[in-house]
């Protein structure tokens, strides 16, 4: 099998500055921290402790990236003068969104305006 080698102890080979590993002081617990995970970095990673033979725990790791739907589009129709309901799905998020936001002909939409007839539900 491919092996890249990512770090050993507190040395790191690669040149991916966002790959670090890190020692908890007085424990034997080790963290391989990756910031900004991007979808290239899904796959296998182990830890190994170099014994004989070696003992090591795999683990596959799968970056998603969140998208949305407006549920019943891309076009909708509706009689004037009606109300309708538009539903943002949103998949493959690992926490809900601190903001949503909604726009109209590409400018967002303020539920703050005193125009009325718009509402957001949650």
């Amino acid at each position: 099998r491919d092996i890249h080698l990512l770090t050993v102890g507190r040395y790191t080979y690669t040149s991916d500055q966002r790959f670090e590993a890190v020692h908890s002081p007085h424990t034997e617990d080790w963290t391989l921290r990756i910031r900004y995970p991007q979808k290239k970095d899904t796959g296998i990673y182990e830890c190994q402790i170099s014994t004989t033979p070696p003992i090591g725990h795999p683990v596959y790791l799968n970056v998603v990236e969140p998208i949305t739907d407006i549920l019943g589009g891309p076009e909708l129709f509706i009689n004037k003068g009606s109300t309708i309901n538009l539903t943002c799905l949103v998949r493959f998020a690992p926490e809900p969104p601190p903001i949503m936001l909604w726009s109209h002909n590409r400018e967002v939409i303020n539920f703050d305006s005193p125009r009325g007839g718009v509402s957001l539900l949650t």
